[in-house]
């Protein structure tokens, strides 16, 4: 997991298309853009604009196995919770055709606010969209999906 944000990219000039992702992050205005999902790169690269309200409650961390998960907040702030998988979880729900795995486990918390971004490997469980001080709020966040 890499939590920064997008000033320090540079340093992340290795990942291949981990840093294509990131670069076109920096570059891009998604405060006017439409929600949907979009095309990069084919299946190598692809992005979702999300709008959503921020859960109090939100327990449930998710997995991908094919996908790098690149989460970058436009606008608002939400807790992710990250744990490693083979820490404490327990599978509830596998839908490998969307190449998602959910799971209950204990979470450390790490608030993800405007312009900041987490990079996600597939050992890294996530439970994002909880809200801070456990307020709902409106954000709008791009989810890179980045091949393995």
């Amino acid at each position: 997991m890499v939590f920064d944000t997008l000033k320090n990219i540079d340093n992340y000039k290795g990942l291949g298309r981990v840093y294509t992702a990131l670069q076109f992050l920096a570059n891009t205005d998604f405060n006017t853009m439409e929600l949907g999902r979009y095309e990069l790169d084919g299946d190598n690269i692809f992005y979702m604009v999300q709008s959503y309200d921020t859960d109090p409650q939100k327990t449930i961390s998710e997995a991908h196995k094919k996908y790098i998960d690149i989460q970058f907040m436009v606008s608002g702030e939400e807790l992710i919770g990250i744990a490693p998988i083979g820490y404490n979880e327990k599978e509830t729900q596998a839908i490998p055709e969307n190449d998602v795995w959910f799971y209950e486990c204990k979470t450390e918390r790490v608030t993800l606010i405007e312009n900041s971004f987490m990079v996600l490997y597939p050992n890294d469980l996530h439970c994002p969209g909880v809200a801070t001080n456990n307020k709902p709020m409106t954000c709008k966040k791009v989810v890179v999906k980045v091949k393995v």
